[in-house]
């Protein structure tokens, strides 16, 4: 890894330097590897939220629960897809096919 030896200093406002940390968190970052990651225009990705991780586990588990059965292919590939469709939205991608990204908006 690279030494870092040069600083930088910036002044921002008190919610302005909220928002820095509150947004280096949520990508698992400490606020000045946030910033240089912005500044350097580097891509950066929120962690998933604990309830996404959750629900996409609980459908891994049911998915290898019913692979232990016989004539239950149709409800694996199912959860097989389900688990797909979340992976693309956690990853960005576009899962409607029609390429907007309103349901990507929130």
């Amino acid at each position: 890894m690279r030494e870092r030896t040069e600083q930088i200093n910036i002044r921002v406002t008190k919610n302005e330097k909220g928002t820095i940390k509150r947004k280096a968190r949520r990508c698992g970052m400490a606020a000045g590897e946030y910033i240089r990651n912005c500044a350097l225009d580097r891509k950066i990705m929120e962690m998933p939220a604990e309830g996404f991780k959750l629900a996409y586990r609980k459908i891994g588990m049911a998915r290898q629960y019913l692979e232990r059965y016989d004539d239950t292919s149709k409800e694996v590939t199912l959860l097989k897809e389900a688990q797909a469709i979340l992976m693309d939205i956690f990853h960005g991608r576009e899962v409607d096919g029609d390429g907007g990204d309103e349901d990507l908006a929130g």
